[in-house]
């Protein structure tokens, strides 16, 4: 792939796009056994207590091998996280999952070689990344850019060719500004008042030309992103916080959102095991398509556990487990797809055990995705009470009210028998986090 010019590395980076060669002088895997890794600069933290490599300082900072760059050491406290009580649903949570995953697997190397061109960054930058706030703030920038550039640039044309009609060159500026505002369609006389002026040159005519143009450009590139963002699918589901994993089954619960008019078609699920190592198996489910769902009613994904599941204990990845990942994809009534997951970390796992994985959670207010062990999730459902209502007969609607509250809440599944004891969390470190506004 051709090197990328400093001129391109720096424009990746004013629009916020990869840009990077990454943090190590050589990679470790390319470092024979025994060399101590280096990394240039000084290891600093933000406004926002995020760690980066200054540059500018000379001095060199030595990396262990096995942890690399481990910039976020330390500890979190005293009660393990499986023991911590679930009080709401977290709706954002798997986006704030992803987020965090994304944060926690840096890419190192030249980051521009994962980029097909820059016109596709640059659209997916408009189209996906930007928020709202700032794709609007960024349209009014360029506009008004545009408008004072395109008026100094016809100023500078009138004093070249000393068209300046006894004007000073504050006044002369100020009437190529209003001239410039006639290009984006924002002067009219009712605004500026109707005054003579001299025709135009021929230059002047050419540059408007241009400016009228380019406002059209960048009101189509506008209305583009716009309706790219419009018919961006929303997220129609979520997922429980928790998942519950006994001798019997791993449990997961899911909620359609505006269950009041969203029904969905053609559900399909997949459940994913990972162990130590990256090794991974697909758990089977007893229903692994669904034709229709709708309505505040709970859906329940089960694995059952038998002999030829990965999780029986006489397979031994249960001491060697860290996350399951469950997705789901269907089509919504209005023929537009539908797609959800989340991972859900077991609290004894490598990652649960990293204070900076746990701690990015908390600074925004949220207990990591748990894989608990030994629970059961609590009762949603119950019939509707009317003291008009037959209980027997129902004679008005609604016959079942969903508990929206129960849907995060789990507890100790009082049927497990002595099978149950290879599923408790064995680690008898204990860890706690500090949460930075709501609780979990």
């Amino acid at each position: 792939m051709p090197q990328l010019s400093t001129f391109t590395r720096r424009l990746r980076a004013f629009l916020g796009l990869p840009h990077d060669n990454g943090h190590f002088t050589c990679h470790p895997e390319n470092l024979k056994k025994g060399e101590r890794l280096k990394v240039p600069g000084v290891v600093k933290r933000d406004a926002q207590d995020r760690s980066y490599v200054d540059w500018s300082e000379s001095a060199w900072q030595e990396v262990d091998r096995d942890g690399f760059l481990d910039l976020e050491k330390g500890v979190t406290g005293e009660t393990h996280f499986a023991d911590i009580p679930r009080k709401t649903i977290d709706s954002r949570l798997s986006e704030v999952e992803e987020k965090v995953w994304r944060a926690a697997n840096a890419a190192e190397g030249d980051e521009t070689a994962l980029s097909v061109s820059l016109a596709e960054d640059v659209w997916h930058l408009l189209t996906v990344d930007l928020s709202i706030a700032k794709l609007l703030l960024l349209e009014a920038t360029v506009e008004l850019f545009m408008i004072v550039s395109f008026a100094m640039l016809m100023f500078v044309v009138d004093i070249a060719e000393s068209f300046t009609d006894d004007q000073t060159k504050a006044e002369l500026f100020r009437s190529k500004l209003m001239l410039s505002l006639t290009a984006v369609r924002l002067s009219t006389d009712s605004i500026f008042g109707w005054t003579g002026r001299r025709a135009s040159s021929g230059i002047e005519v050419a540059i408007l030309a241009l400016q009228g143009w380019f406002h059209w450009l960048l009101l189509s590139i506008a209305g583009a992103v716009i309706v790219a963002r419009a018919l961006k699918p929303l997220r129609q589901v979520i997922f429980a916080p928790d998942a519950c994993l006994s001798d019997q089954d791993l449990s997961v619960r899911m909620q359609v959102i505006r269950h009041s008019t969203v029904t969905l078609y053609n559900l399909q699920f997949t459940m994913n095991l990972v162990a130590k190592g990256g090794k991974a198996w697909t758990l089977p489910m007893s229903v692994p398509t669904l034709a229709r769902w709708t309505s505040a009613m709970p859906l329940t994904i089960k694995h059952e556990i038998d002999e030829n599941s990965p999780l029986h204990p006489s397979r031994g990845l249960l001491q060697a487990l860290m996350y399951v990942r469950v997705s789901m994809s269907a089509t919504d009534n209005h023929g537009i797809p539908v797609n959800a997951g989340i991972v859900y970390y077991d609290p004894d796992s490598f990652f649960a055990q990293r204070p900076a994985f746990s701690r990015a959670f908390a600074k925004q207010g949220y207990l990591f995705p748990r894989l608990l062990r030994g629970k059961k999730f609590c009762d949603q459902m119950r019939m509707f009470r009317d003291e008009h209502m037959n209980m027997i007969k129902p004679e008005t609607l609604p016959m079942l009210i969903c508990d929206l509250d129960n849907m995060p809440r789990t507890k100790v599944d009082e049927k497990a028998t002595e099978a149950l004891a290879p599923y408790q969390h064995s680690n008898a470190v204990n860890k706690v986090v500090t949460f930075e506004g709501k609780r979990p």
